[in-house]
């Protein structure tokens, strides 16, 4: 296949808009909107290692999320290896993404920005009419990711593209595909092929995707299995299981901060702490019922909840339900540099996670090292992959998600067995001290450049 481009020099001056017009045998593509590249973009900053590597993002920070976090993790400790490119607006509302210039320009990395990855998906399969005006806009937003995807390559040495995100965007692979010396990464995090999709119901695009690219990163043992089940033989070869690391730098014991203990009312309290998006299969719900259970024999104890999502509304009723309004505070969504402080407020941490009906479960559970970076023993559900985040016995207590009772012994066993705890928050540390990202992104990169 053969490309035919214009090179942009070495800087482009500020605010020029660039326009890519690429031709191949088969394919002819036109960039639908102007890319803005400013000289901050376009410097040739100093890049340690080979090929550079373009990270197709659509969970990014400011966006708040597991994914985001890895993500954001393996471009900040890249050497200037990784160009991400994110989205402005999220795609779910359509709403602008809040704050995402000023984190771009404090990244230390380069982020190039368009309007949206990805076409939002109707909650109703289309038909007639309403699925060809569909299909239009897709193609459309997809011929204006190609061009600057395509565009990147060919301006910055870009020798792999990862795609961060397999189920919207499994489409650049096959584009990819045919161009020589052009290496294709996915990032697959497990719930991606476990949910049921009914957009792809037997995952035959999954599969597909999956089959034209070069290597599969896997966060962990669940996903790997996943991957193998849906690929059979050709997952052995190509498939690379590097578990999610954790920032040490920013994740580190300390004391608990007043303002905030005077903020959400946990003086001298016990306090188990959550910090997720707030999603069912994250098994808070379930946490929250096993707190209650616990009130009669612990009166002292506290519950902390941070974090926001769509299930945020039914734990409000709940906690009103149980008659935990005293007991229990939602912090909702704090800012970056709070986040540790968070953390450290609690005792405990508590996520027992659960697999739900539709296949949706937790593909790793990276807060569980975020929490025994803090110091903190967690408490985790066994569904999914937080059992390759977190060892029975040695760095928190794993349980069944499932039941209610379960969970409450274990938050139990906390509160009255404080050897126990601070045993497990020791080696919990030990643990998450080994999962540094350097680590993990020399493994990265290892994979990109096959």
């Amino acid at each position: 296949m053969s490309l035919l481009s214009r090179t942009l020099p070495q800087r482009t001056p500020k605010g020029t808009k660039v326009f890519w017009f690429f031709l191949s045998k088969k394919n002819c593509f036109l960039s639908l909107e102007p890319v803005n590249v400013s000289g901050r973009w376009h410097e040739r900053r100093r890049v340690t290692g080979t090929g550079r590597v373009l990270l197709v993002a659509n969970n990014f920070p400011p966006v708040r999320g597991g994914s985001a976090a890895v993500y954001a993790s393996l471009a900040r400790c890249a050497g200037g290896r990784i160009i991400v490119l994110a989205p402005k607006v999220a795609y779910a509302d359509g709403l602008p993404t809040i704050g995402w210039r000023e984190h771009d320009r404090r990244a230390g990395y380069r982020i190039d920005r368009l309007h949206l990855l990805r076409t939002s998906m109707p909650r109703i399969v289309p038909r007639g009419l309403d699925k060809l005006a569909f299909l239009m806009r897709d193609a459309a937003l997809r011929l204006s990711v190609a061009a600057h995807i395509v565009g990147t390559i060919l301006a910055d040495g870009v020798r792999t593209v990862c795609i961060g995100e397999l189920s919207a965007s499994g489409w650049i692979a096959h584009l990819l595909a045919p161009i020589p010396g052009v290496r294709t990464v996915t990032y697959v995090h497990g719930e991606e092929i476990t949910t049921e999709d009914f957009y792809d119901k037997d995952h035959a695009r999954l599969h597909r995707a999956l089959g034209r690219t070069d290597a599969i990163v896997v966060v962990s043992s669940f996903t790997q299995r996943a991957v193998a089940e849906l690929l059979g033989g050709q997952a052995i070869a190509k498939t690379v299981l590097i578990e999610n690391g954790v920032d040490n730098a920013r994740f580190t014991p300390g004391a608990k901060a007043d303002d905030l203990i005077e903020l959400y009312g946990l003086r001298a309290r016990f306090v188990f702490v959550s910090v997720c998006r707030l999603l069912e299969k994250k098994g808070v719900d379930h946490a929250l019922r096993a707190f209650a259970l616990l009130r009669a024999t612990a009166p002292e104890c506290r519950f902390l909840v941070v974090g926001t999502g769509p299930y945020r509304a039914a734990l409000d009723a709940l906690v009103a339900e149980l008659d935990l309004g005293a007991h229990v505070a939602f912090a909702g969504q704090v800012a970056d540099a709070d986040l540790a402080d968070h953390y450290r407020l609690g005792d405990v941490f508590v996520m027992p996670n659960r697999e739900l009906p539709d296949g949706d479960t937790e593909g790793f559970g990276l807060v569980f090292l975020e929490a025994n970076g803090c110091g903190l023993p967690v408490i985790a559900g066994r569904d999914g992959g937080s059992t390759d985040a977190v060892t029975d016995g040695v760095n928190g207590l794993v349980v069944d998600g499932h039941s209610v009772a379960a969970v409450a012994a274990a938050m139990r066993r906390l509160v009255e067995d404080e050897a126990l705890r601070v045993t497990l928050g020791r080696q919990g540390l030990d643990v998450a001290r080994s999962a540094g990202w350097e680590d993990k992104t020399r493994a990265f990169l290892a994979v990109c450049d096959g």
